[in-house]
């Protein structure tokens, strides 16, 4: 059975642009529940241009929602920082003195979509 994204099911909310969510296909169970394919990978390449990004240090802990609110003004971009400096347990708070890559807020949209193509 073929996915579909959250935002092509009339029945389901429409979500923020940002969310981890839309770039994950929704499967339905034989008792119409809704899930998503948490197995399916997304990678960002190892090499970024870095005209893309910049860095910041992160001085003390702090959790992936406020990093992200600091770079995007929203803190709904954690797991594309999370993505850019492969992090693949966001659980583990990045420890202090950390330097983060941040894709630059002008790129993001770009990035996007060039990850939802990639895994379509």
């Amino acid at each position: 059975m073929d996915g579909q994204y959250q935002s092509t099911i009339p029945n389901l909310p429409s979500l923020k642009s940002y969310r981890y969510e839309n770039i994950l296909k929704l499967y339905k169970t034989n008792s119409d529940q809704y899930y998503y394919n948490l197995l399916q990978s997304v990678f960002l390449p190892d090499e970024i241009d870095e005209d893309y990004v910049y860095y910041q240090l992160v001085t003390k802990k702090m959790p992936w929602t406020a990093i992200s609110f600091n770079a995007y003004k929203t803190i709904e971009l954690w797991w594309l920082i999370c993505l850019a400096n492969k992090i693949y347990n966001p659980v583990l708070l990045p420890k202090e003195n950390t330097l983060l890559k941040i894709i630059r807020p002008q790129f993001v949209p770009t990035v996007i979509n060039e990850i939802t193509s990639a895994i379509k």
